[in-house]
């Protein structure tokens, strides 16, 4: 019977024996770098697998360039087993670049290509709601994230209801089942929806570059929320929604306003609004006591008193106009009176004089003619005679 740590290290020495010298090629992922002994352990994929590797410093530091995540790499090296875990791996010698990893490139090509179509537009993005009341979380309900969304949307905003769709997050299948959990969010009338998955290799979080995905994101209704893996992690779901949040946490914190904050926010609203209050009353009393003194300056009485004495002056003023009327017109009867009086002193004296007229002329004694007819007129009497001499 063997061991655990025999049947480890003959698989180890099979492996190192049938593999050695083998070349790789493939995408790395899970780059990661030890800080005290520099040595490198990342993993390389293709579209169905991934395979662990460690590149030790005495071999790193022979390089001319620094890996990166999504670069396609060719590796020299051996397979080999780690005894103390089990896991096998490639223990690489040497590395050089193969171009863009397939997975970037696709990548790449589908972000450029619905970017043309308008997808990424942010005239296109619907504003989040400022107070929402009811979500939708599509994500997988038991994940380590889900947990994480619930606790922090209860201490920020309590009163919000929450509905979980649960959906495949990984694999093959996983973009059909968040589009299936997606179309019958957006017709429930949701405020906003989040779709979430934590962190994970760029093969892990593959389903959210899926073009039929981001297309349905674009065509919802209802203001979507992509919150995919880690701040460094970016996928086409993060450019066509609405709003990008850096992880599944973050996206509960861009989303709903702090309970606290609004609190403060609310009792500093408060105290403004008694302030002011106060401040129109106090102003509103000063205007008030202001009109008093000016009607009580302008009353009644005072007003009355004034017109009497206004009455009173027209009532002068009327009476020395009549006055000086009758006053007039009294001169007036007595020159008429006077003008009578001489005219009837002159009818006495000349009552008994005549007028001689001739064809309704006046004329002499000394230019009349026998034969001529004429009018004999005094003040009460006319008479007709003829000159017969």
């Amino acid at each position: 019977m063997l061991s655990v740590s025999e049947v480890n290290e003959k698989a180890k020495a099979l492996l190192e024996t049938t593999f050695a010298g083998i070349e790789v090629e493939g995408e790395i992922s899970k780059f990661s770098e030890q800080s005290i002994s520099k040595h490198w352990y990342f993993t390389i994929k293709d579209e169905n697998s991934a395979l662990n590797c460690a590149m030790f410093r005495f071999a790193n530091q022979k390089l001319n360039f620094t890996p990166k995540i999504g670069m396609r790499v060719v590796l020299t090296g051996k397979l080999t087993i780690y005894p103390a875990s089990g896991a096998y791996q490639i223990q690489v010698t040497q590395m050089r670049e193969a171009g863009a990893g397939e997975l970037e490139m696709r990548f790449n090509a589908l972000k450029e290509k619905l970017s043309g179509e308008g997808l990424f537009d942010a005239s296109r993005k619907k504003p989040l709601p400022k107070f929402p009341r009811h979500i939708a979380l599509i994500t997988s309900a038991g994940s380590a994230a889900c947990a994480d969304m619930l606790r922090v949307a209860n201490d920020r905003f309590p009163m919000l209801k929450i509905d979980i769709y649960n959906s495949l997050v990984q694999g093959t299948s996983a973009p059909s089942s968040i589009i299936s959990a997606l179309r019958r969010a957006d017709s429930a009338g949701y405020d906003a929806i989040i779709i979430a998955r934590g962190g994970g290799s760029k093969e892990d979080l593959w389903c959210f570059n899926d073009e039929m995905l981001a297309r349905e994101i674009y065509a919802a209704q209802t203001p979507i929320i992509s919150a995919v893996g880690h701040e460094i992690d970016f996928s086409i779901s993060d450019f066509v929604a609405d709003h990008r949040s850096l992880t599944p946490t973050a996206a509960m914190v861009d989303l709903l306003p702090e309970i606290s904050t609004l609190y403060q926010n609310l009792d500093g609203a408060e105290n403004q609004l008694r302030k002011f209050i106060n401040e129109k009353i106090a102003n509103l009393h000063s205007e008030l006591k202001m009109r008093y003194f000016e009607l009580k300056s302008k009353s009644v009485d005072t007003k009355i008193t004034q017109n009497l004495l206004n009455l009173q002056n027209l009532e002068i003023k009327f009476k020395n106009t009549i006055d000086a009327k009758f006053a007039n017109l009294t001169h007036q009867i007595e020159l008429k009176n006077e003008i009578l009086k001489q005219k009837a002193s002159y009818f006495e004296l000349t009552k008994d004089l005549v007028q001689i007229q001739k064809d309704g002329k006046k004329i002499s004694l000394e230019e009349l003619k026998n034969g001529d007819k004429i009018a004999i007129v005094s003040q009460n009497a006319k008479k007709e005679a003829q000159i017969l001499d």
